[in-house]
């Protein structure tokens, strides 16, 4: 009933909200745009910013609601509105839209006060027209992002293969879509990790280039400039190879053997007490030690892959593919992660399978 009640709340809000072109009226409630951009771009992400005058007494409702309706072409970002007091009877609050169609309507807003559940006055506002420009037309180097703000934080190459290098970028955007990030120059890239807390966006991205690049570059629009920006990043390759493709078999490491001759050790120091001492504690720590030494000693599991089966950079749906097996192997499982095994073929390279794809 409770979940009834309020879709009816909202049915009223949308129905009486709709029947009027201009702002409807209301002697207590006042509601205005006081900030938003007068140009934006294809994939931007901006702010309106709200204010709100509320002559009721406090008493006479108990919550603020605000509704859309007629929007098109566009998100709406902000998904719980909150009204800040800023002094008596005055609020203020900012929503957050991105723009993905040139025909794009900002939605009608409606300020409702309720009390008890019900709707005791509000008020709609139209909404401010907005123009629309596409940018970056025929740029080959555009890529995608808008933002007032973008920084590259770090850069990451390493070798993959004879050919290929693995770049990571770290970048970092305010007022950004980084999440809408391409770069035409090369074929495979994609998003490792995205996080936000608006207005800032913390981006980790990885894209495949030849050996013998020596930057990326590419531009992003800058809205604080107006501008285009271009951002040049240097390569700089890393002595290490890329660990998910040429990674050495972990159980053959110089650390596993370091533990191994460890706690050999260990189990002859234990052995070597208990013989002049004949304390039995010395008999337990000698059993822990063996079952740690077998543990250290146990070879990784082998499975068979047949004909065919992908084998994939990293383990992710969207990586690349970077061989098919043309024949039978027997290969060393090493890790799991997110449905994907990652293994160690006889050339001591590495590779990400389905798990579907094990038998």
């Amino acid at each position: 009933m409770k979940h009834i009640s309020k879709l009816l709340l909202l049915f009223f809000i949308l129905f009486y909200s709709s029947l009027f072109s201009e702002e409807t009226k209301s002697k207590e409630i006042y509601l205005s745009y006081e900030k938003y951009p007068k140009r934006v771009f294809t994939g931007q992400k901006f702010d309106v910013e709200l204010k709100s005058i509320i002559l009721k007494e406090k008493t006479q409702y108990d919550k603020i609601l605000t509704t859309f309706v007629e929007e098109d072409g566009i998100n709406i970002l902000t998904k719980d509105i909150q009204w800040i007091l800023q002094k008596e009877n005055r609020y203020t609050t900012t929503i957050t839209y991105k723009v993905h169609d040139k025909e794009f309507i900002l939605p009608k807003i409606t300020l409702a006060l309720l009390k008890n559940g019900e709707i005791v006055d509000f008020v709609s506002i139209d909404s401010p027209k907005i123009e629309y420009e596409k940018i970056a037309i025929n740029q080959k180097l555009f890529s995608n992002i808008i933002a007032t703000d973008l920084k590259v934080h770090t850069v990451k190459t390493k070798q993959y293969t004879n050919n290929i290098l693995h770049t990571t970028l770290h970048i970092e955007g305010t007022n950004s879509n980084l999440e809408d990030i391409h770069l035409d120059s090369y074929e495979e890239q994609g998003i490792n990790s995205l996080t936000q807390k608006h207005p800032n966006q913390s981006l980790y991205f990885y894209v495949m280039v030849p050996s013998h690049t020596k930057q990326i570059n590419f531009t992003y629009y800058n809205t604080s400039y107006k501008e285009f920006v271009t951002v040049q990043i240097p390569i700089i390759l890393d002595e290490e190879l890329v660990s998910t493709q040429t990674e050495l078999n972990p159980y053959n490491s110089s650390i596993l053997i370091y533990k191994q001759i460890l706690s050999g050790a260990f189990l002859l120091l234990f052995i070597v007490m208990y013989i002049f001492t004949k304390h039995n504690r010395y008999l337990i720590l000698i059993t822990i030690m063996i079952a740690i030494l077998a543990y250290l000693f146990i070879p990784n599991k082998k499975i068979l892959l047949h004909e065919n089966t992908k084998v994939y950079i990293l383990p992710t749906s969207n990586s690349t593919v970077y061989k098919i097996l043309e024949k039978k192997h027997i290969v060393e499982t090493i890790n799991e992660k997110d449905n994907f095994v990652k293994v160690l073929f006889e050339n001591q390279n590495i590779g990400w399978i389905k798990e579907n794809d094990i038998e």
